[in-house]
């Protein structure tokens, strides 16, 4: 039974992330894996806790993969059956439950021998304990923070505000207390207070969300001209770069004579570098005729490796910067760890890629920015970077044509929420088929296209060159969680 409600907590846990079922959830879905935790009588125990728990909370947060592996990458490409594509799906699960074994092993410092249950002290270290599997998710080779659990919190407007002091690993934290909070009260009135629990925090929620400064969009405010080109992916994977450039032609056409400052075009529209081709030379021409800056996501080829990369033309139709995506996503756009994954190539995409080394800022008009790719919204050492390099606001281009469901776009989307409240910057993301919007820098999504359709549209940022006090201290804050766990669990 205590197994039973372990697996309910993760698929609770799961069910109050982005577009699955209610962000509420999240502040008691943790309540009967902390107690099996904390009751356990030995390490084995714990050990299954730990592995239920983790990986019934990534299925379900993270089941549109499922369908992308099995269904829709092996439709497009044809180079693996649907098999592979389950195998693939259950082997990723299984790399992202590793992480959280550091809670296992911080408990078995914790209950290696018998002490007296202290209250504050237990809710304390699980918070802890939590918050550092969750720091850890964000390193090496197998690097992916989806599913972490202040993601669930993105339409908490409020709340969220503390992600520009204390991050979202700060947010986690104060999750896990508050689900320890009602796991290890064992006083007779612990319904009343978890009752004033809640209160408090929608309380404090909507109090700061109703006074937070509105956002003001003017004519001295960024113009960005959006196209959300919505091609399929059969066709971007079958059709040449002739087909490719007649939907950037068709699309950039549009923004002739509107006021704009900047047009944006989403990952991957061309699938092979074409600098040095003709059709680079069309596209110049395009880009003189409207006579505005455009950044546009394809392949660069430098004659020894190749890079998923953005490029910034100027209004002459010249190449004057270019972003190569340093997060790179592990088995489709590169080989985690060679030697021991040799065998696993066949989950790659087209090719393999190198990972950028640098942050590169783009100036537009005066104003600095920085542009990433894809799923690099999920990690904050991208936007942290930008933001110190001078960027004032921030654009992510992406290519979620592979996702048929809104939950899989929408939990990319709300990344966007976060990067925006951690750095205070205003944040745009401009999406193949969805979504593509705009989010101002306290978290407000001010503006988001219908997706699975083409559209095009303006969108508003405003520039801002202040630094926010978690861009400041991010790394010495994981620094001290993970500490301040380790002398939990031993003290």
């Amino acid at each position: 039974m205590q197994y039973f409600l372990t697996l309910i907590s993760g698929i609770l846990t799961g069910l109050s992330m982005p577009g699955n079922l209610f962000s509420f959830i999240i502040w008691f879905s943790l309540v009967f894996f902390l107690r099996n935790m904390a009751n356990s009588k030995n390490y084995y125990q714990r050990f299954f806790h730990i592995l239920i728990f983790s990986s019934s909370m990534l299925v379900t947060t993270l089941w549109w993969l499922f369908p992308t592996l099995t269904k829709n990458i092996p439709q497009v490409l044809q180079t693996y059956p649907s098999f592979f594509g389950f195998l693939g799906f259950v082997g990723m699960i299984v790399l992202l439950i590793l992480p959280y074994l550091i809670i296992w092993l911080l408990a078995e410092l914790y209950h290696r021998k018998k002490r007296t249950d202290n209250f504050l002290h237990l809710s304390l270290f699980y918070s802890l304990a939590f918050t550092s599997a969750e720091i850890l998710r964000e390193f090496g080779d197998f690097a992916f923070t989806g599913g972490n659990l202040a993601y669930a919190l993105y339409d908490h407007t409020g709340l969220i505000q503390l992600v520009s002091i204390i991050g979202p690993i700060g947010l986690t934290f104060i999750v896990v207390l508050v689900n320890s909070f009602i796991a290890f009260d064992k006083s007779r009135n612990r319904v009343f207070k978890m009752i004033l629990i809640f209160s408090f925090i929608y309380f404090l929620n909507f109090s700061i969300a109703r006074f937070l400064p509105d956002m003001n969009y003017t004519n001295d405010s960024i113009k960005i001209g959006a196209v959300q080109t919505n091609v399929p992916q059969e066709m971007k994977y079958s059709s040449d770069i002739y087909k490719n450039y007649s939907v950037f032609s068709k699309n950039i056409i549009d923004f002739q004579g509107r006021d704009v400052d900047l047009i944006v075009f989403p990952e991957s529209i061309y699938l092979e570098d074409i600098s040095n081709t003709d059709v680079q030379d069309y596209m110049r021409k395009d880009i003189q005729n409207v006579y505005k800056p455009v950044i546009i996501g394809y392949l660069r080829d430098d004659g020894k490796n190749f890079y998923n990369s953005a490029w910034f033309y100027n209004q002459y139709g010249m190449v004057i910067g270019v972003q190569d995506k340093i997060k790179l996503t592990p088995f489709v756009e590169f080989l985690p760890y060679e030697s021991f994954f040799k065998n696993f190539q066949v989950f790659k995409l087209l090719r393999y890629y190198t990972p950028g080394d640098k942050f590169n800022i783009f100036e537009l008009n005066n104003y600095e920015f920085g542009v990433q790719i894809c799923f690099e919204t999920y990690f904050s050492e991208v936007s942290i970077n930008q933001a110190k390099k001078g960027a004032g606001f921030l654009i992510a281009i992406t290519n979620d044509g592979w996702f048929n469901s809104k939950t899989a776009r929408l939990q990319h989307f709300s990344q966007g929420v976060f990067r925006a409240v951690e750095t205070r910057r205003d944040f745009v993301q401009i999406s193949n088929t969805g979504l593509t919007g705009s989010i101002d820098r306290y978290g407000r999504i001010t503006n988001v296209f219908k997706d699975r359709q083409e559209n095009k549209g303006i969108l508003y940022v405003n520039y801002n060159g202040s630094e926010s006090i978690y861009s400041k201290i991010s790394d010495i804050l994981k620094v001290i969680i993970i500490i301040a766990a380790l002398l939990f669990a031993i003290f």
